[in-house]
This record gives structure tokens, sequence and C-alpha cells, in this order.
């Protein structure tokens, strides 16, 4: 990634030219509420850099390293028939239709988007974030789904919305020696590409497809996960149990696990842990110190409340109090 030395600042009026010409919509909830017309264009929105790599033909892959000052939305609105997301640090809230995911250190999306089918992303502030988007056309896409039955099947599943998945161990590091300044020129141009080839291996979710169908979730049990998804964000420094949300939801408690996993993207207690965190940089925010926000939040321990919220946010949470 980029060195320090190198980061810009992004307006509102920045981001807004750029996504006029790559098909994005951004909306900054904040700096619309807060300012002037004038002034929210011009108002620093996040610092760092932003890279665009055009692999092969078709094949364009995105590096973004910011840290984020204030919270911002974006629409993607062209078609894609393959679009992935990669976090390398940070997390993103996602929402496709009546799907929504959150994405933390490791994780990816895959998804195709139609025209009628838009990607929605959030980006929290005070937080370092580091994403990689990658995007295929139809033509580089369709060049292997040609041959390909299991791609065609995919390539043509009206159904297919979201796919959640972990980057394979080996492969995070991979990424950040990829971006590293060590390579330049052509050597960068060549190792990109085979990350991105990587990342498009495992980012086709040829047998999520038919699984998905096999464990479609009934109705009843959708309204039950989110009772239990409401409860935690709502009450999340209370001592919650697997044991007290698999009752609140007529479940096991490893049915709740994987059920929870399945229509959320994220495990119960990380989505707990999340609610904890954003309430805690809410108390820090307001004036109060680590000791108070961690116990206000529901952490025991200021430390491995220190652990959590630098792995969430990229930074300590004294540097906000």
């Amino acid at each position: 990634m980029p060195e320090p030395s190198t980061r810009h600042c992004f307006s509102a009026f920045d981001l807004r030219r750029f996504g006029d010409h790559y098909g994005i919509a951004y909306r900054f909830p904040m700096l619309t509420s807060n300012c002037t017309p004038h002034d929210e264009q011009r108002a620093t929105v996040f610092q760092g850099n932003v890279e665009e790599f055009l692999l092969r033909p078709g094949i364009r892959l995105t590096a973004s390293d910011i840290d984020v000052l204030e919270p911002y939305e974006s629409t993607s609105l062209l078609a894609t028939p393959l679009f992935i997301v990669v976090i390398l640090q940070g997390q993103v809230r996602v929402r496709l239709g009546q799907q929504e995911r959150l994405l933390s250190e490791g994780m990816a999306m895959s998804t195709r988007l139609g025209n009628t089918l838009a990607l929605s992303a959030s980006q929290p502030p005070g937080q370092h974030l580091r994403t990689l988007n990658l995007s295929l056309s139809t033509d580089a896409l369709r060049e292997h789904a040609d041959n390909d039955a299991a791609l065609r099947r995919w390539f043509e599943d009206a159904d297919f919305q979201l796919h959640t998945w972990h980057l394979p161990g080996y492969l995070l590091p991979s990424l950040d020696h990829g971006f590293s300044h060590a390579w330049q020129g052509m050597q960068r141009q060549l190792l990109l590409e085979g990350l991105a080839l990587q990342l498009i291996a495992h980012g086709l979710p040829l047998a999520s497809v038919s699984e998905k169908r096999q464990h479609a979730l009934l109705p009843q049990e959708r309204q039950r996960l989110e009772l239990v998804r409401n409860l935690l964000r709502d009450e999340p420094t209370q001592e919650h149990t697997l044991q007290s949300l698999a009752t609140l939801a007529s479940m096991s408690p490893s049915s709740l696990r994987s059920k929870f996993r399945t229509l959320y993207g994220e495990s119960l207690f990380s989505y707990l842990r999340d609610r904890r965190l954003e309430l805690a940089r809410s108390y820090l925010q307001a004036g109060f110190n680590v000791q108070q926000a961690a116990h206000f939040a529901g952490y025991r321990h200021a430390t491995n409340f220190a652990t959590a919220f630098r792995r969430r946010y990229g930074v300590p949470p004294s540097s906000l109090s």
C-alpha cells in the first residue's frame, strides 16, 4: 500500500466527481445535516490513497488505504457479472436488496450486480480502512463460462445475490506483500494479476448456490433470528449467553450459531462485539476516558477492550478520548 508521505485528502466533491466517472453514488449523512452545500463539497471525508489497476481487459482492481474521517455511503450503479470486495483492515457494512453483511478484516464478499440491483456500502468514521475491489466485465467472465458448466450455471442463476467468505490464511499476507513498494513496473503488474486470479478462484461461489437452495431458511426462522439480532443490537451491554439466545430463537444452540451466520454473514458474538465497540466509540467521542467507555460498553477489562477496538478501527481507543 502507499506510504504515509503520499497520502491525500479526499473531499465530498472529489468523491462525487469520481463517482460520476465510475458509476458510484456517494452520500454523506453527517455533512448533509450539519454543513451548507458549499462547505459539504469541500469537507474532507477521508485521507489516504486510492490506486486503480487494469490487470487484463475487463479485469479492474482498486486498492484503498484510507483513514475515514466522516461517515459515508457508496452505491454501485453499474452492472457487473462478478464484483469482489476484500477487507484487509477495518470494517464495511454492505447491503444488497434485503441482504446485509458486516465485513471485517480477512473477510471478502462476492456478488453479481444487475441493472436493477445496486450494492450499497457504509464506512463508519474513526477507522483505518484498507480494501480491495475487483470487478470483471461480462466479456471477461463469459469467455470462461462458455467452457465451464458450473460457471455457466452460476452466471445464469437469477437468484444469486451475496456470497461472503474468508480469505485463506496464506492469501492475506500475500496481498500485503503484493502492494508493498518493493515491486514496481511489470513485476508488480504480474504479481497483482496473479493475486487477482486467486481472489476470483476463491470468490466464485459455484458450490454455494446449490447449498443455499438446500439450506434456505424458513420465514419463521428469519423472524426469530431477527428477534435475536435486535436484542443484541438494543441491549449489547447485557450478559448474553448462547443458551438464552437459542431459547429466544426456539432453536438449539448449534442451529442458532449456524443459521445466524448463514443469514447475517457473521457469528452471534462477533455481531455483539461490534455493537459494544460502536457503543464504546460513542462514549469516547463524548469525552469519556478509555476505562469508562470500556465499562459502559460491557467490557470487564480495559486491555481486552483496547485490543478489540484497535483490531476493528485500526487505532487505539486512547486516540479518541
